[in-house]
């Protein structure tokens, strides 16, 4: 995705644009020794002081349009061509990042492979023309028009609608079979009925354009890892304990390592649909996050971002691997050698397993401790996202929804999944909310 400068043996005196706030993505770049300008969106004005940040702070309507951020950084009398790249980590900011990079810093990123990290539409086009299994697609601009061609055999179910370039499966859905269009509510210029006509009131006011994939069946697994040069350095594969999309039906988003020895086959094959997914989007330098569905024996390909995965993903691949993400994102963002390369540590037997622990809609009258998560049985951190007094909405409308976070440790997958779901059955019994909440 970087056009390549040449490679830079340190990082001092580097000036770099940030566009959001994530405290360990800056922190990062800082311990490399890079002077950071952030630019964040008006709602998180505070948060970077309250974190520690004492660098440039821009302010923008929304730190994620071109426009906003140009605007903010006039403000203070800067512009891109005052900085060696512009970068960020926040998914919704990545293309951005790069069309700033393209107006005078030194390192530029190309602005076609930051888009086929985000535009699922144009990453399955890259991925399919390179020969690898994916799910055949197509953009409607509305959901009339996805009603029209459920209706007219264009569209057969059972399919997935979402966003072209959505994360965290919000306003993604699953339509089945037998959840029929009817012809009154396309002439009427309605979504239709069952499935997408409830859809059609989730989304409210969002107008499209829409992506319409052919379900794949399988079991979903997310592959992470850093690349280097075009160079794959590491990669971690892990299987969800139920599909993402399953979490708007209330199910666990939970996934835990593999167990590499006895899965070598789907490990290794895994391993080589990533290299050649990469390649295809031209992602060489950076981190990734890919999902790909396993079902009796073959893969296909789901999508891919350019940055780290949510939940634990962070934590379950340190654990196994003992390499941090965000100082090889860090580092390839400022063109050093990655740290991994250097490293002689071999990945542990053991599995990392993390879980997303989800509230019902309500307010939160009492939670479980940090402490009292990380007493049960194979937990080896925790972490709390939300206090008594919290109001919860509903945390099925997205896999990124959690009040509370586990990571476990075990001898097997097998096992770290069993702790799993323990681990979120024991929290959902000691979870208290106030009376009433479920209608809240």
């Amino acid at each position: 995705m970087t056009e390549k400068v040449s490679r830079r043996l340190d990082s001092v005196d580097l000036d770099i644009l940030y566009l959001g706030w994530q405290r360990e993505a800056v922190e990062a770049l800082q311990r490399l020794g890079a002077r950071v300008t952030c630019v964040v969106s008006s709602s998180d004005r505070v948060k970077p002081a309250e974190e520690g940040f004492e660098g440039t702070l821009a302010v923008a309507r929304d730190h994620t349009h071109t426009e906003d951020v140009l605007g903010a950084l006039a403000h203070l009398g800067l512009a891109p061509d005052g900085f060696w790249t512009a970068c960020s980590e926040d998914e919704f900011a990545i293309v951005t990042a790069a069309v700033l990079s393209n107006l005078g810093c030194e390192r530029v990123t190309s602005v076609s492979g930051a888009l086929s990290l985000r535009d699922k539409a144009f990453q399955k086009r890259l991925v399919r023309q390179a020969g690898i299994p994916t799910a055949e697609c197509a953009r409607f601009p509305d959901l009339g028009a996805v009603a029209e061609a459920v209706r007219s055999g264009e569209v057969g179910t059972p399919f997935v609608i979402k966003p072209p370039a959505g994360a965290g499966s919000q306003h993604t859905r699953v339509v089945r079979d037998g959840e029929a269009v009817k012809d009154e509510d396309v002439r009427d210029g309605r979504a239709g009925a069952g499935a997408l006509d409830a859809f059609a009131r989730e989304v409210g006011t969002a107008t499209g354009p829409w992506l319409v994939e052919r379900f794949v069946r399988g079991e979903e697994l997310h592959i992470d890892g850093v690349v280097r040069d075009g160079a794959v350095l590491l990669v971690s594969v892990s299987r969800y304990l139920h599909n993402v999309v399953e979490v708007h039906q209330g199910s666990l988003i939970a996934s835990a390592t593999l167990d590499e020895d006895a899965e070598r086959e789907l490990v290794d094959g895994a391993v080589r649909q990533t290299e050649r997914v990469l390649a295809a989007l031209g992602h060489a330098d950076g981190v990734f996050h890919l999902e790909a569905f396993h079902d009796d024996g073959a893969l296909t390909f789901s999508e891919c971002a350019g940055r780290i995965g949510g939940g634990m993903i962070l934590e379950a691949v340190r654990g196994k691997h003992g390499t941090d993400l965000y100082d090889e994102w860090a580092a390839a963002v400022l063109d050093v050698p990655s740290p991994v390369a250097q490293s002689v540590r071999e990945p542990l037997k053991d599995s990392f397993g993390w879980a997303n622990l989800a509230a019902p809609p309500g307010r939160i009258r009492s939670l479980p401790s940090r402490e009292a998560i990380e007493a049960r049985p194979g937990v080896v951190q925790g972490q709390l996202w939300a206090e008594p007094g919290d109001v919860i909405g509903d945390m099925r409308q997205g896999s990124h929804l959690l009040v509370a976070k586990a990571l476990v440790r075990a001898p097997s997958e097998a096992t770290a999944r069993t702790q799993l779901a323990s681990v979120n059955a024991w929290f959902a019994d000691a979870l208290q909310m106030e009376p009433g909440s479920d209608d809240a």
